[in-house]
């Protein structure tokens, strides 16, 4: 392999490069290549690639809900709506995400689907400006740096993959975790805490995942050895901050709607299943929580451990095993509260003199070109991803199955599959009424949710709930046995595809004829 020589006995000498005892000078450009040059380059690729992750964008089946309950809640000027869009309801509309889903719309608005994926990378730039912010303190080499910021967005990307109000709780918790390392130095910063309680409240649920970091932190710093007045004073503000969530739209009666609806059954939710169930996001737990635990180990061996931050991990740790959801919420306090352990064993050791002083000049040069390769790759990559929410054809019906529908002008009850239920509300309402859709228990009660249930995977109930609710329009996957069961009993399919199936009663017009869609689908679609 060719080496570089800079003949040691000679200062100033010209770099030479040795291939088979023959010597030739290195070219200028490779000569002018020093290692910090070639770093920067990397980094600058490393955040391309970054960039171009984030982008990507994928449609949720509840993102056509938020928007348009958004647009109403912004009509009326108001979070307390009457439900309009089901015929199955049975419970007030108690929308803990209101404030979200109204910033949304006004994203929307402005910027159609250009507009969602900003608002998602300014909440991002948010939570990853915090995690910065948090993990500064640790004296970060450029390994950690990388390797914590990796971690960071790897482990939270099948959340922050799509646009919803899970991405408010996400920049919210890690300011809040800033928050709390930075009150031990100033305690005076503990107060940022009770606005960002306020906000975090009105955007989404995951305001208990803040309450209850805030009182696991503060019960254990009474077993710190900092003086008494200054733990009340702690204890007070984290009582102020919880209080504070009782300004919202609906006052106690959201602490009471919480409560109870935890319990409801979210068996069939992917969100709400243990890791271990939940493919990929059990491996990103494994590694998050191997981290934690070298981490831990360290610092207990140490005796430099971090009681407070690290009861949290474990309590995230443990309920993020139990469901996944709160995978992000573990990752990031681990990345937060472990920075300084995992930025001491990542620390590299000094180089030997040999492999300062024997390197190929093309190494550099190489390496020059995979970044720029990388940069423009990413540059292209982003750009696309900034113009389109991507659809996942595997979770949502045909592109011309609403079509037919609106095409036939349509109207009365349809029974939904929960997924589509808030793509068929965008599309359809107000002609057309569903029978359940992703609000669930906000307006839903749980015999009713079990009834829907009951319907997909129970044949012996099935005629009884179809006599019961009396739909005019069914709307299936085609893997479902209901499909096929409801076609042996009188319903005729107006539209049959690999996705999805529409079935209806009566005198209707049967097409079956419509052309399938290969071209690309944003939000909105169809």
């Amino acid at each position: 392999m060719p080496v570089v020589r800079p003949d040691d006995d000679r200062a100033g000498c010209q770099p030479q490069i040795w291939v088979a005892g023959t010597v030739f000078a290195a070219p200028e450009p490779v000569r002018s290549l020093k290692p910090h040059h070639v770093r920067v380059f990397l980094r600058v690729a490393c955040a391309a690639v970054l960039v171009a992750v984030l982008t990507q964008t994928r449609a949720d089946p509840d993102l056509f809900g938020h928007v348009r309950f958004g647009h109403d809640i912004v009509s009326a000027r108001s979070a307390h709506l009457v439900d309009r869009y089901s015929f199955t309801s049975d419970r007030p509309w108690i929308n803990h995400e209101w404030l979200s889903e109204a910033v949304m719309y006004v994203a929307y608005s402005a910027a159609g689907a250009a507009g969602l994926i900003a608002l998602k990378l300014l909440l991002l730039a948010l939570m990853l400006g915090a995690v910065v912010l948090g993990i500064r303190r640790g004296g970060l080499t450029d390994r950690a740096w990388d390797f914590l910021l990796a971690l960071a967005v790897t482990c939270t990307f099948p959340q922050t993959v799509s646009v919803r109000p899970q991405l408010f709780s996400l920049a919210l918790f890690a300011p809040l975790l800033l928050v709390l390392f930075s009150a031990r130095r100033d305690p005076r910063v503990l107060l940022w805490s009770i606005p960002i309680m306020a906000i975090w409240v009105n955007v989404h649920g995951g305001w208990v995942v803040g309450a209850s970091t805030l009182m696991v932190w503060t019960a254990v710093d009474f077993f710190s050895d900092r003086p008494l007045r200054d733990k009340l004073n702690a204890l007070g503000v984290a009582a102020a901050a919880i209080a504070i969530t009782l300004v919202n739209p609906y006052g106690l009666q959201l602490w009471t709607f919480v409560r109870e609806t935890v319990a409801f059954g979210r068996e069939n939710i992917a969100d709400w299943q243990p890791v271990f169930r939940a493919g990929v996001l059990f491996a990103l737990w494994g590694l998050v929580a191997a981290v934690a635990t070298v981490a831990l180990v360290v610092a207990a061996a140490r005796r430099t451990i971090d009681l407070q931050g690290a009861a949290l991990v474990v309590i995230l740790g443990i309920g993020s095993f139990r469901v996944s959801r709160l995978l992000s919420f573990f990752a990031l306090s681990v990345v937060m509260v472990f920075a300084p352990v995992i930025a001491s064993m990542l620390r590299r050791r000094p180089a030997s003199t040999r492999s300062e002083r024997l390197y190929s000049p093309w190494v550099p040069a190489a390496v020059l070109l995979l970044a720029l390769a990388l940069i423009g790759t990413g540059a292209t990559v982003s750009a696309r991803n900034l113009s389109c929410i991507r659809f996942e054809d595997n979770m949502f019906p045909e592109a011309q199955a609403a079509g037919i529908l609106t095409g036939q002008g349509a109207r009365g009850r349809m029974l939904t599959y929960f997924d589509y239920g808030e793509y068929a509300i965008w599309h359809l309402s107000p002609d057309l009424l569903v029978s359940i859709d992703g609000r669930r228990e906000t307006v839903y009660s749980e015999a009713v949710l079990q009834r829907q249930l009951r319907f997909y995977y129970e044949p012996g109930d099935r005629t009884q709930i179809v006599s019961s609710l009396q739909p005019d329009y069914i709307w299936m996957p085609s893997s479902l046995d209901v499909a096929k069961d409801l076609a042996n009993e009188g319903w005729k399919p107006i539209f049959s595809g690999p996705r999805s199936v529409i079935l209806a009663r009566g005198d209707v017009s049967v097409d079956l004829s419509s052309p399938a869609s290969t071209a690309p689908r944003c939000f909105p679609g169809p």
